[in-house]
């Protein structure tokens, strides 16, 4: 309407004889418009909310690569054949290899982009606003990481992540604890334990500035080792004449800087391999005897469970006349003001009593939970050691999962490397001759 006043064009309208030219006319006009407005707010606001419904039960608007939803059942099922690519990625990440170096694979290999086949599969083509090389569906890194972070491929939807700000236009997250989660309620093409390990080496290499090789995965110990100078280690790959190619690791400070920073020590992959598994399999036989240890006091405890009943039930007797005495006591002194002073000791020392009691209750009511618990506790431990080293090796996922971090000393030609794992109990320190053979001159063992 306004556009019609700036170039003075009267608008008529037939149906409810109204003319814009007409002053009284233009007024019910404006009116009009007004609640036209209000009315589309309000049916936005009842199809949002409708909306908003849906997402809160679950709904699926477009499922990830490797899915399919049916039109007519709303069903999601597992496409195999994209499915395998899925895994594949998240095997080759947790073999070692990069973001980049996973996509430039891919890309090589002539894998398309998930762009490619949400097209070919719900007939969206994503890539109408791309520039061309963007509709060649090529994957890149942040491909890569959306795949790997998509808690969909384990089963879960998260719903209501993000919101329009109606006045402001613009899109904002929405906390964790706002968004709507469902557990399990999809097929899921990734195991949850191995989408945790993805996770946690993807900030674990964040944290420890961990990069791979072009096509290669990075290196087993990159951003482990750190030298006595505070320098970390870099690997390096020797080929000598007549031998097989091996892998060793020196001090970067030494590699930059020279022998006025620090000096020309190294370490091969071999000898911290066998370190490793030994400290490794050192931990499962000390859970294993803890575990026999608790065993033993668990058979215990049930030979003498029926007369820990039986002190559990005088000690509960115990206090509960304590209690009564405690009244009378009570009663006495305010009938007895003279002798105040001797009812209240007779008061304290009865407190003292009841809570000496209460605790022993408590202490064995506890024994018998803590103690199941802290056997479970230690049966998974084995177990997950027994699954970690059943191959005779550690491979490089597990091995960011257990070592914290190695640190290496040059000390009259020697070099003592220190092996923490990510527990207490798992440190020891070992003196090694500078070529790296195994002198087995000093063990100190710090397991607590």
């Amino acid at each position: 309407m306004s556009c019609s006043r700036e170039n003075d064009i009267n608008v008529l309208s037939v149906t409810e004889n109204l003319e814009t030219s007409n002053e009284s006319d233009d007024l019910i006009i404006g009116f009009k418009g007004l609640f036209n407005d209000m009315y589309a707010r309000y049916i936005s606001k009842k199809v949002r909310a409708g909306m908003n419904q849906k997402l809160k039960d679950g709904m699926v608007l477009t499922p990830p690569m490797g899915y399919f939803k049916d039109k007519n059942t709303n069903e999601i099922v597992v496409v195999e054949e994209h499915a395998e690519i899925v895994r594949r990625i998240f095997d080759m990440y947790l073999n070692g290899y990069g973001l980049n170096s996973i996509a430039k694979i891919l890309n090589q290999e002539g894998v398309k982009s998930p762009a490619y086949y949400q097209k070919k599969l719900f007939g969206k083509n994503l890539g109408y606003n791309k520039p061309e090389i963007g509709r060649r569906y090529l994957w890149d890194n942040t491909g890569v990481k959306r795949i790997l972070q998509n808690e969909f491929y384990i089963g879960t939807v998260v719903n209501h992540k993000t919101y329009n700000n109606k006045i402001t236009h613009i899109r904002k997250n929405i906390p964790e604890n706002e968004q709507y989660r469902h557990e399990k309620i999809v097929p899921a093409i990734i195991s949850k334990d191995k989408w945790e390990h993805v996770q946690f080496i993807m900030s674990d290499k964040v944290k420890r500035n961990v990069r791979a090789g072009s096509n290669k995965p990075c290196h087993r110990y990159a951003g482990l080792i750190k030298c006595g100078c505070g320098s970390s280690f870099v690997c390096k790959t020797r080929n000598w004449r007549d031998f097989s190619e091996r892998i060793e690791y020196v001090c970067n400070g030494y590699h930059c800087y020279g022998k006025e920073n620090c000096s020309p020590h190294r370490i091969n992959e071999m000898i911290l391999d066998e370190l490793i598994y030994k400290e490794i399999l050192a931990v499962k036989d000390s859970a294993i005897e803890n575990y026999n240890s608790i065993e033993a006091d668990v058979k215990k405890w049930m030979k003498q469970k029926n007369n820990v009943g039986n002190k559990l039930q005088k000690l509960n007797n115990e206090l509960e006349q304590r209690k009564e005495d405690q009244k009378d006591i009570l009663l006495e002194r305010i009938r007895d003001k003279d002798h105040s002073e001797i009812y209240s000791e007779m008061l304290e020392t009865w407190e003292n009593d009841i809570q000496q009691i209460k605790q022993e209750i408590e202490s064995i009511k506890d024994y018998n939970t803590t103690i199941k618990k802290r056997k479970s506790e230690i049966k998974q431990t084995v177990d997950l050691i027994e699954e970690i080293v059943k191959d005779g090796a550690i491979s490089n996922a597990n091995l960011r999962l257990l070592v914290d971090e190695i640190k290496i000393y040059e000390s009259d030609k020697r070099l003592k490397i220190e092996i923490n794992l990510k527990a207490n109990f798992t440190k020891h320190f070992e003196i090694y001759g500078k070529s790296g053979e195994n002198h087995s001159l000093i063990l100190q063992d710090l397991r607590k």
